[in-house]
């Protein structure tokens, strides 16, 4: 089976109003567009294209077991997500049925556990910049981050606080108990957190960032957690991964996402939805990280690997030309394509053909031995390895 799909995207208010439309040459909708999804997941149900049944539908009448281990999807932000982190394996089967146990709705702002997966995941940028915060950054850099806020403030509450995180930043845990005092402490209120931006106004390594984010978020407590975490710059089709218990925030930019299928997210700030400190404590890793890039494995002129962690799925990126074209590459199980550049032709080894162009995708069922792809553009391919 080789079909097209096609799925609404949703409008979360954190989306870009443009950068979907300018990217895929879609129609705006003057709304928000932030994720198009691509998979079986319920959370937004992808369609087969013709058929006005979902692709988990289809595949049930298929005889398949109807849910694919990945989700792939487009994500624009327009302003910073939350940050956030997503539970290991154990935790998501735990506090899930915990949840469902304690019968709080899946649709529920206090639900934190919508199934019982992990969601690791990959972030690969299609814009020239895609910005965001990934992990806790070491001890010693976050105190050079505060002793300039210190420098520049004029504000003693402001100096206090700073002074007691600092310190705190020379035991054992310092990172989490900072992180904690921020989100909890009656001493980090919005008077706290408007002297910390005014600060940061006058740090060069600090304003743009601060700012960004008190614009769309104004004085949220989550503007001094973040200066715990690491910002990255990915450049144009760059990647960075992000297991389970890592924190994270995407902030600008328009980017390709793929993970296990899974919704399950613990909130940290920069967000008007339900925060669980103590649920989020359990999930967060409190360890510093160098985030690096993901490495990729040329397979064959035009066709990479991303190098993941991920026993459920494989990730490739592939382009072809009038010159380059891939065929015969080996399909060892269900896959979703998504065509991120120009027009590309699908086919299969049971003679199946589907042509994408620029924004559309389509599902390849592994039944087929192979695939091949010509003409001139470029796709991520999702595929199952089990």
């Amino acid at each position: 089976m080789l079909v097209k799909l096609m799925n609404q995207p949703m409008d979360y208010a954190w989306g870009s109003i443009d950068l979907i439309p300018d990217y895929f040459g879609v129609a705006a909708t003057g709304k928000p567009m932030a994720e198009i999804w691509f998979g079986t997941h319920d959370g937004s149900p992808t369609e087969v294209v013709g058929s006005n049944k979902s692709l988990h539908a289809t595949l049930l009448e298929q005889g398949k077991s109807g849910r694919l281990p990945f989700l792939l999807k487009i994500l624009a932000a327009g302003a910073p997500l939350s940050i956030q982190a997503h539970p290991n394996p154990a935790q998501a089967v735990e506090g899930f049925a915990r949840e469902n146990a304690a019968g709080i709705p899946i649709t529920a702002a206090n639900r934190n556990y919508k199934d019982d997966l992990a969601k690791p995941e990959l972030i690969v940028s299609l814009t020239e910049r895609f910005d965001a915060l990934v992990g806790f950054s070491s001890p010693a850099l976050i105190k050079e981050k505060f002793a300039e806020l210190q420098e520049v403030s004029t504000s003693s509450n402001l100096s206090e606080v700073l002074s007691r995180w600092i310190k705190w930043l020379d035991e054992q845990g310092g990172v989490r108990k900072v992180f904690l005092d921020a989100l909890t402490s009656a001493d980090c209120d919005e008077a706290f957190i408007s002297d910390l931006i005014d600060s940061a106004e006058q740090c060069p390594a600090l304003v743009d960032l601060v700012v960004h984010l008190a614009e769309h978020h104004g004085k949220d407590r989550g503007i001094a957690t973040a200066l715990l975490m690491n910002h990255m710059s990915l450049n144009r089709g760059e990647g960075v991964f992000v297991p389970a218990g890592m924190p994270h925030a995407y902030l600008s930019g328009l980017g390709v996402e793929v993970m296990l299928a899974s919704d399950n997210v613990l909130r940290g700030g920069l967000t008007p939805k339900h925060i669980d400190v103590e649920e989020l404590t359990k999930v967060l890793v409190f360890e510093s990280t160098d985030p690096q890039l993901v490495r990729t494995k040329t397979l064959a002129v035009g066709f990479e690997k991303f190098d993941l962690p991920t026993p459920e799925f494989d990730f490739y990126r592939a382009s072809v030309s009038s010159t380059n074209l891939l065929a015969d590459l080996n399909l060892p199980g269900d896959a979703i394509v998504l065509c991120t550049e120009g027009s590309v032709a699908l086919s299969n080894s049971q003679e199946e053909r589907q042509v994408l162009n620029n924004g559309e995708a389509a599902f390849m069922a592994g039944d087929a031995r192979s695939f091949s792809l010509a003409g001139n553009g470029s796709v991520f391919i999702a595929v199952s390895s089990k």
